[in-house]
């Protein structure tokens, strides 16, 4: 990944504090989906977040069982495939893949622009996931429709 995990974990409860539909009142739950090949970054990843989340983590083959019960998921790189299910769920994605943004497969992305961490977001797939930010993280994010 582009971003490394531990300035991901910082910035990402700070983009959430931009969303506009999930609670911010209390402590967000959120889903990391992985393979084998992203356990390592995984297991990066929730060791930066400490107690800014309630996280878990679970193979692409348990995400349909467990999506329901968080406000957001996160998709490791090899499992954007299985995104479709958070338009379905109403569930934010995040990544870590900018790439999955422009694809429109992922509503947010880390990704890097001049070689700086940059916010992606993908307000067609925002949409659909029946969510929405507030403008000031668009006015500094890379938006795409």
């Amino acid at each position: 990944m582009p971003v490394p995990e531990n300035i991901q974990a910082a910035l990402l409860p700070k983009v959430l504090k931009f969303s506009t539909t999930l609670p911010q009142n209390s402590k967000l739950r959120m889903l990391i989906v992985y393979n084998n090949n992203s356990a390592t970054s995984k297991d990066d990843l929730i060791r930066g977040l400490g107690s800014a989340m309630e996280v878990k983590a679970v193979q692409s083959g348990e995400l349909a069982a467990n999506i329901t019960k968080y406000d957001l998921v996160y998709f490791m790189p090899g499992v954007d495939d299985m995104a479709s299910l958070c338009k379905i769920h109403k569930i934010l994605s995040v990544s870590g893949i900018s790439q999955y943004v422009e694809d429109g497969q992922i509503s947010i992305a880390f990704g890097l622009q001049n070689n700086k961490p940059k916010i992606f977001i993908n307000l067609t797939s925002l949409a659909k996931e029946g969510q929405s930010l507030s403008s000031e993280i668009l006015r500094i994010a890379k938006v795409y429709n």
